[in-house]
C-alpha cells in the first residue's frame, strides 16, 4: 500500500526516519527551521532543532507560525511520491518551476538548506512507498 501524500503518513515514523537517515543528518545539521507541510489546505509542522525533528505537529492552524512551506494538492504529492516520478517531479523545485508547486517562505534557509530539504522527498517517499508485510 502506498501513501499518496505526506499527511498521510505516521508522523513519528516521518520523523524517526529523517533522524535516522544520515545524509538527512548530514544536511540539516545545524538548522533550526519550522517546515510547513501543505496538502489542499490541510498542514503539518516538523519542527527542527540543531538539525533534529523534534516534533511533527498534525493539528496545524494557520496561525501556527512557520519558516517556509512546502505545498501543492493531492495530485502534485501523488505525483512526487511515486516510486517512479514523472518528469520534473523527481524534486520539488523542478515541481514548482513546472507543475504548480508551491516553496515559499525564508528563501535564504531554503537555499543554505536545500539539501537536506531536497533529501527529505526521498525519505518520505521511501515511507510513503514502503511494502506493509502482513
Amino acid at each position: 500500500m502506498t501513501a499518496t501524500t505526506p499527511l498521510a503518513l505516521d508522523p513519528v515514523e516521518l520523523r524517526t526516519a529523517l533522524n535516522d537517515d544520515p545524509e538527512f543528518s548530514l544536511q540539516a545539521r545545524y538548522w533550526n527551521s519550522t517546515v510547513r507541510i501543505g496538502v489542499d489546505g490541510r498542514n503539518w509542522l516538523v519542527r527542527i532543532i540543531d538539525g533534529i525533528v523534534t516534533d511533527v505537529d498534525t493539528a496545524a492552524t494557520p496561525f501556527d507560525a512557520w519558516d517556509f512551506q512546502l505545498s501543492g494538492t493531492s495530485e502534485h504529492w501523488a505525483q512526487l511520491l511515486a516510486p517512479v516520478p514523472a518528469a520534473f517531479f523527481q524534486d520539488y523545485y523542478a515541481a514548482m518551476l513546472y507543475h504548480g508547486f508551491a516553496i515559499e517562505g525564508d528563501m535564504q534557509q531554503i537555499m543554505a538548506y536545500y539539501p537536506a530539504i531536497r533529501r527529505s522527498l526521498d525519505v518520505i517517499r521511501a515511507l510513503a512507498n514502503k511494502e506493509v508485510s502482513a
